[in-house]
């Protein structure tokens, strides 16, 4: 066991393997494309209210579950039927005087398309749940243990990363935990491996089998887990499960869970899931543990709204991509490219001038639930913000503190069974690490319409984002990621494509002193600057930046686990 995993290990996920409050029995029926459910709730009040969930979490919009659930049936132990009452077309309310326990009987259709994602799916040599789903929840018994038995086709394999006793039961400290855990079932690749010794696994599921090398995209999802642990230095799960589902039906993408995540893509050749998997992975720290207040526990039955699924999953994204980065998985021109696409998508936006991020994400209940509301995505502009806000912590800390430190501390404060934070928490986090100007820059990004957004804090990183109608005075050459002139603009500079650069300074209005290296030797000479207008608009190194902004650069490509 790791260090920094066995003291965040929960004593609620051990006590689950002794007696359940709340058990299920799952049997799977391939031929009818569906499963039959048995729920068993043990010390049962004398009225006890039974739901389907109204939503998935991860994915902000209502689904219809119930329309899956049919043949529903209520007895006690001895087999006699209990009354019931019908609440609404997800609830029923059980009547059960004597207080034994109570057996719920139900199926749930396997219609889900593709492998399965959001709901449930069956087919002839596999299954998939994903719990919200499938599993009816006893109101007043969602914190203590509930356990899983499945009855299975033969040659039939499990895979999930709920905790189970080796002897067939799966178990979960309450019902957040349960249907926080999908489950595959049947026939797939399983693939092994360790991170900072906590295991791992991956499922490739196919059908026909997986197309794609199997172990080489394995390798790229190990790499890839590596930077949000030494970042984060605590883990919140004991074991992780990537579920690829090698087939798209209604969504192609990823959904986060608590210990794992699945991803629908097509079954190809080349997968290279890379900042994808690294975006639902890095999830089990944000929005899993790092989570607005009313964001777990849960409420299933409506919809739970926050003004901050901006740093949820748009933060998230921004790591994503420079975890992919620090993990080998892509270079340091595809990750400045990606963030100079995603300013350019959110400078586009129409909304971002009538609506602050705040209330998109208050809003996107109302459009589809994908990200955001209208052309604004909070996926987006909450990545974009991310972005601003870590170099501006890091500028004002003189590189003493960054975005990872109001990750880290926020972890500590709110990861479960702690309360969320509030809706104002996270200005108060930013302020608290990054200092009084930090508060302003949020306001901007976060609680404010149609500003100009604060770019500039860009430049604190030793990174130049051009804006096109802007003059611009920089290099006569341009350099590739390790600082090598590929292409020398102008003429008589004494410079040449090859020659590796080791400092530019401006020497006067309109003169650069640059010192570089050729053949092993070390150079310099004087250019004239280059002045231009912007036609386009690029994020690069800026190669006139300080020595104290590149230094910045470094440090924030390395990350602060590197």
């Amino acid at each position: 066991m790791s260090r920094v995993l066995a003291s965040f290990l929960c004593a609620s996920s051990l006590a689950a393997f002794c007696a359940a409050d709340v058990s299920y029995n799952v049997r799977v029926n391939p031929a009818a494309r569906s499963l039959s459910m048995r729920m068993q709730i043990d010390g049962a009040k004398d009225s006890e209210t039974v739901s389907i969930p109204a939503w998935c979490p991860g994915f902000y919009f209502l689904l219809d579950y119930e329309k899956a659930l049919f043949d529903v049936n209520v007895v006690n132990l001895a087999g006699a039927k209990l009354a019931t009452k019908k609440l609404s077309a997800r609830s029923i309310q059980i009547s059960n005087p004597t207080k034994e326990p109570i057996v719920v009987t139900y199926r749930i259709q396997g219609n889900d398309g593709g492998l399965g994602f959001f709901r449930t799916h069956v087919r002839n040599t596999s299954a998939f749940i994903n719990g919200p789903s499938a599993f009816l929840y006893a109101e007043s018994h969602m914190t203590e243990p509930h356990n899983v038995k499945f009855n299975l086709p033969s040659g039939w394999d499990i895979g999930t990363a709920m905790d189970h006793d080796g002897q067939g039961k799966y178990s979960a400290g309450g019902y957040d935990e349960l249907a926080d855990h999908p489950i595959q079932l049947g026939r797939f690749v399983r693939r092994k491996f360790k991170v900072e010794g906590i295991p791992f696994e991956a499922l490739w599921v196919g059908d026909p089998a997986p197309n794609c090398d199997v172990d080489a995209e394995t390798e790229r999802l190990r790499r890839g887990s590596i930077p949000a642990i030494k970042m984060m230095k605590k883990v919140p799960f004991k074991h992780y499960t990537y579920i690829i589902h090698l087939e798209v039906g209604d969504f192609a993408g990823g959904l986060e869970h608590r210990a794992s995540t699945c991803i629908a893509t097509g079954n190809a050749q080349t997968i290279h899931l890379d900042e994808l998997a690294t975006h639902e992975y890095f999830h089990s720290w944000n929005v899993k543990q790092i989570r607005p207040k009313i964001l777990g526990p849960f409420d299933y039955s409506k919809q739970q709204r926050t003004g901050n699924l901006w740093f949820s999953e748009g933060v998230t994204d921004y790591y994503a991509k420079l975890h992919a980065f620090q993990a080998g998985l892509t270079s340091e021109s595809q990750l400045l490219d990606e963030l100079r696409n995603e300013i350019r998508q959110l400078e586009r936006s129409e909304t971002r001038k009538k609506m602050t991020l705040e209330q998109v994400c208050q809003n996107t209940w109302e459009d589809n639930g994908f990200g955001g509301f209208g052309d604004l995505s909070f996926y987006n502009m909450g990545l974009v913000s991310g972005f601003i806000l870590d170099a501006a912590i890091r500028h004002e800390t003189a590189g003493k503190k960054s975005l990872d430190d109001v990750m880290r501390i926020a972890f500590d404060r709110y990861a479960l069974p702690q309360p969320g934070f509030e809706e104002g928490a996270l200005r108060d986090l930013m302020v608290e690490v990054g200092g009084p100007k930090l508060g302003p820059i949020y306001d901007t990004l976060i609680r404010s319409a149609g500003k100009e957004l604060p770019y500039s804090q860009l430049e604190h990183l030793g990174l130049r984002l051009t804006i096109p109608g802007k003059e611009y005075v920089d290099a006569p050459f341009s350099v590739n990621d390790k600082n090598t002139i590929t292409k020398v603009i102008g003429s008589d500079t004494g410079l040449m494509d090859g020659d590796d650069i080791i400092t530019v300074e401006l020497g006067g209005t309109d003169s650069l002193k640059v010192t570089f290296k050729r053949s092993g030797q070390q150079k310099q000479v004087v250019v004239k600057a280059r002045k231009y207008k912007a036609t386009d608009m690029r994020l690069v190194r800026n190669l006139l930046a300080t020595t104290e902004e590149s230094s910045r650069r470094v440090e924030w490509l390395k990350g602060s686990g590197g």
